[in-house]
């Protein structure tokens, strides 16, 4: 990472104090040695650790601001630099320092500066740390990995499509209402956005009696049925129980009245696996961020019975069949 000088060459470099406006404290990182400093922040050391003398004592600000030159009579010699462009004396040129252009993909960050408290209290003048940064996804891919396991994501909606009770020998549709989040955050001093994708659905049908057990992982997130369409069949993502268990020895299926056998309190769950990536302000490119979370979606608990075929009475067209 480098930084370049356009425009003047100094024989001094004088530093100049200038009063920062307050914000929101935030960390950025020097590119040279990866220390961490707090933005604008009082009562927090530089590397982020509980301050000497208390909570309550003056501590370095650090800030990011771009450097400019000022040169009130035109020579070289009596040029100073200022921490921020802008900040030149009345009737003095101010011509700004810039970075050498950062690759694509990368964000450039300003000078990053820091005002030291004084024995006294107060605070020196603005000394430059480092020069601007070119700041790539590989330099803040530790600090999206741990922002994307502190991203709040809400277990989506599922569902298992029928009217309760269930019966046996039905395949069921099942479906997960969802689809990528995305969060703006700042790391390290540049606005980034963190993604979090469904990217596998695993169902657990509460069915240990039919074959092939009651589990399905799939990366299809189900559809549900509607008028129109074929009936559902083992191609999609959905439930057929075929078994309920033998009353006599399998704890939770039990015989009704009519003797047809039933299972309630079935539970289904649905486990997301979710895929993090990251993307810089002002880049087109998402990296993907290393490992997964998961959430957990639990549905109401239904009933699961038989159907017995029954002969009744049928009035057709005034033509009885019984």
């Amino acid at each position: 990472m480098s930084t370049t000088i356009v425009g003047l060459a100094l024989s001094a470099a004088v530093v100049a104090a200038a009063v920062v406006a307050g914000g929101d404290s935030e960390y950025v990182s020097d590119a040279v040695n990866n220390d961490r400093y707090v933005v604008g922040a009082v009562g927090e050391s530089s590397d982020g650790s509980a301050p000497a003398g208390g909570a309550d004592k003056p501590q370095d600000k650090y800030f990011r601001a771009d450097a400019a030159l000022c040169n009130a009579t035109a020579g070289l010699d009596e040029v100073e630099l200022f921490h921020v462009a802008g900040a030149c004396p009345d009737g003095a040129l101010d011509v700004t320092i810039s970075a050498a252009g950062c690759e694509p993909g990368a964000v450039e960050l300003a000078d990053l500066w820091v005002q030291r408290v004084q024995a006294d209290g107060s605070y020196a003048e603005p000394e430059m740390v480092s020069a601007a940064d070119c700041v790539t996804p590989a330099d803040v891919a530790a600090e999206a990995r741990r922002a994307f396991e502190a991203l709040q994501i809400d277990p989506p909606v599922a569902s298992v499509q029928g009217r309760e009770p269930l019966l046996v020998n039905v395949h069921y549709p099942a479906r997960a209402e969802t689809g990528p989040l995305e969060e703006s955050v700042t790391l390290l001093g540049v606005p980034v956005t963190i993604r979090a994708e469904p990217v596998e659905f695993t169902w657990d049908f509460d069915d240990p009696h039919s074959a092939g057990g009651g589990t399905l992982t799939t990366t299809d997130p189900g559809r549900a049925w509607r008028d129109g369409d074929a009936t559902p069949d083992d191609s999609w993502v959905g439930h057929r129980y075929t078994s309920l268990g033998d009353p006599a020895q399998d704890a939770g299926t039990d015989v009704d009245a009519e003797g047809d056998r039933y299972r309630d309190d079935v539970t289904v769950t649905l486990t997301t696996t979710w895929q993090g990536s990251f993307s810089l302000a002002g880049s087109a490119t998402w990296t993907p961020i290393a490992g997964a979370v998961t959430t957990t979606t639990t549905l109401d608990p239904v009933t699961v019975t038989e159907a017995r075929v029954r002969l009744v009475c049928d009035d057709v067209e005034n033509s009885s069949t019984c």
